[in-house]
């Protein structure tokens, strides 16, 4: 039977289980008394093993079966919830998410977990496992842990569901249990000789113990093989014994898979009389009849499918402009409330087709209580991590690329922010410091916040590092403002730290937030209170793909701005300019700005001898800096489809984009960072 053709489904439901795992987790280490709590993990555990056996990923499916044996001793209380615990839960769930990627990339879930699978196994016997046991004690161990001779092996979901399978094609399955002479030196090599040999007759499905451990010699003289073959028993022992240093060889004949399933699945009786089963079962039915059923109507849709849907889309409202401009010219009544109603249908289909690509920024929120509690104990601090607004929707496209930039500042707060207990304790504080992820809505912007209640920042020591590093000059230091020194933090290559770690400190972090940030169309600030706490800010575009923007017109040329980049617009007439040290400004809200000619700029083909130059201004912004653009006409806003420009002009500076007009023509789309990024003021001395 073909399973590929379910792997994308399998993909997506195993990522699901991993991230509520990963969640419920983070809960259990709070609240290890929690029996839904304990259940709803074991629910998670349990199903993807199923799922990956079924699927044929063995070693996905042993490591979450035994991840699934220490919840189900924590369900029935035979072991109890420890730090140590959850760190080596946590160390499996890396191998299942590397497991899930590497299936995606290569369709195969090769991985060495052995080490993991030990320390859980200790786990759940009651035995502490750390790195410095000594090694013949854990092969011992492992000795102990195989099988006795007439044993009956119990075979893994994945063994059963590949017997069944052989069975149907007219193949039989061999228990093949084999004994090494107590002499033999080179163990390994001679577990070598017997696969290989089995491997002509027929498939290894399984081996006791497991191949890694073979490898490393981890196992006493018995080896155990489950074998789908043609051949006989008889030949098989037969080719066996034919190895040299092999003291005994027996063949069993899997009979019944059904009458093995049933006698592994059955428990001890308790002393209440009920087996474990029951009455977890029991429980579980209990637990279900209070759990109120929700059912939700959805359906799994391949994202390559909704972005040719907002490709299409995209193309329509082009068109849609091209017709609202005839109709304009044309001046006919009907057409006019025929492409009215055309706008106001567009205008609905375009906020449900984007509502289809927003995704709740939770998905890369849930990534972080992990990280604070591994950086917290790596920094023996203590942190209250506080996640709100976790269902703030983003466009996927941002979604995708937000987590590195949250990652960093997070890192930058439990670093050099939150201070260690002892010192927090002198100050007064709490010795357990709080650190804030928050998002939420603000007109067609979503805002994310990273608040600690730690140290703040220093503004000497960043002007003076600044100072060194000559990102400003010595002369103009003092003239910064509070909000411009901690604004430094996010230059290349500035670093305060004393000392460099893994965690930060290396001068690269921060200047990556703020690219990474702004080829988003975002900004980012950050406010601070020595002795309070630091305040990061990014604020972020709700989608890239279709935006509101201001036609201008310079020369013969259109361009457009972005809504979200315009603070307010005038005619030249009304705006007061004057010049400082040979620099035209213009007053603003009694603040000086640059002024900055938009077709001088761009060096428009004749724009210096046009007549009807410069008659409007947009003040546009970028973060805090602020610039006024000196433009021919306002032509008016419009929804406009962002087009990226290609490899041809990707290094042209000054353009985001571009997007085609109602006519068919291209107007590039001004990039106000890139514009605004050598412009300079005058100094505040001269400000009004």
């Amino acid at each position: 039977m073909d399973m590929s053709q379910y792997l994308g489904v399998f993909l997506d439901e195993a990522r699901e289980h991993l991230q509520n795992l990963n969640d419920k987790l983070m809960i259990l280490e709070e609240n290890a008394d929690d029996p839904e709590l304990i259940n709803s993990i074991f629910r998670s555990a349990h199903t993807l093993k199923g799922s990956s056996g079924q699927m044929g990923f063995q070693n996905m499916m042993e490591l979450t079966h035994i991840m699934e044996n220490v919840f189900d001793a924590l369900r029935h209380h035979t072991i109890q919830v420890n730090s140590e615990m959850i760190d080596v839960l946590f160390e499996g769930l890396d191998h299942l998410e590397g497991m899930a990627d590497q299936i995606e990339q290569n369709g195969n879930d090769a991985s060495d977990v052995s080490d993991t699978k030990k320390k859980l196994q200790a786990i759940t016997s009651g035995k502490q496992s750390t790195q410095n046991d000594d090694p013949s004690k854990k092969q011992q161990e492992t000795k102990d842990q195989l099988p006795q001779r007439d044993q009956q092996v119990k075979l893994t979901d994945y063994e059963k569901l590949f017997a069944e399978q052989a069975a149907d094609q007219n193949l039989t399955a061999y228990e093949v249990t084999v004994d090494l002479n107590k002499d033999c030196v080179l163990k390994a090599a001679r577990a070598l000789m017997v696969s290989n040999a089995l491997e002509e007759l027929g498939t290894i499905i399984g081996t006791r113990p497991a191949t890694e451990e073979i490898e490393k010699e981890a196992f006493n003289q018995r080896l155990i093989f489950i074998v789908a073959s043609t051949s006989e028993a008889e030949q098989i022992q037969e080719t066996i014994n034919s190895i040299s240093e092999i003291a005994n060889v027996k063949v069993t004949h899997i009979h019944s898979l059904e009458d093995r399933a049933s006698s592994e699945q059955s428990q001890p009786a308790r002393e209440d009389g009920t087996s474990q089963q029951d009455k977890s079962g029991k429980q579980s039915k209990k637990a279900e009849a209070h759990r109120p059923v929700v059912v939700a109507k959805t359906i799994r849709v391949n994202l390559n499918r909704i972005d040719q849907l907002l490709n299409l889309f995209e193309e329509l409202i082009i068109d849609r402009g091209r017709l609202e401009k005839i109709a304009s010219e044309i001046g006919n009544a009907t057409l006019n409330d025929t492409v009215s109603t055309i706008k106001r249908v567009s205008n609905q289909l375009q906020e449900t087709i984007l509502n289809l690509r927003m995704e709740p920024i939770e998905q890369v929120f849930n990534r972080f209580p992990r990280l604070v509690r591994n950086l917290a104990k790596e920094l023996n601090k203590k942190v209250n991590f506080v996640v709100k607004g976790s269902e703030t929707e983003l466009d996927r496209t941002v979604i995708e690329e937000l987590g590195d930039p949250i990652m960093h500042m997070i890192r930058n707060s439990m670093d050099h922010g939150i201070e260690h207990p002892d010192v927090r304790k002198e100050k007064g504080k709490d010795p357990q410091g709080t650190l804030t992820l928050a998002a939420y809505y603000s007109g067609n912007h979503v805002f994310v916040e990273i608040e600690d209640d730690g140290a703040g920042i220093n503004r000497e020591k960043v002007l003076a590092k600044a100072v060194e590093k000559k990102i400003v000059p010595e002369e103009s230091a003092s003239e910064l403002s509070d909000k411009e020194v901690y604004h430094l933090l996010f230059a290349s290559g500035f670093s305060t730290a004393d000392k460099i770690s893994d965690i930060s400190g290396r001068g690269v972090g921060l200047d990556v937030v703020e690219s990474k940030i702004h080829s988003l169309s975002g900004s980012v600030e950050v406010d601070s209170a020595p002795g309070k706490g630091t305040k990061f800010t990014v604020k972020l575009p709700l989608t890239l793909s279709i935006i509101n923007a201001l036609l201008v017109q310079c020369g013969d040329e259109i361009y457009a701005i972005p809504i979200t980049s315009i603070a307010e617009t005038a005619l030249k007439r009304h705006v007061k300019m004057m010049n400082i040290h040979e620099q035209t400004v213009a007053q603003y809200h009694e603040q000086i700005v640059p002024i900055i000619d938009l077709g001088d700029y761009l060096s428009v083909p004749g724009y210096a001898d046009h007549e009807e130059r410069g008659h409007s201004v947009v003040i546009v912004h970028h973060g805090s800096k602020y610039a006024a653009l000196i433009v021919d006409h306002l032509i008016g806003y419009q929804d406009i489809v962002v087009k990226p420009l290609g490899n041809y002009l990707k290094n042209v500076s000054g353009f985001s984009g571009a997007t085609i007009l109602g006519d068919g023509n291209v107007a590039l789309i001004i990039d106000c960072q890139t514009v605004m990024k050598n412009q300079t003021i005058p100094s505040r001395k001269e400000n009004i």
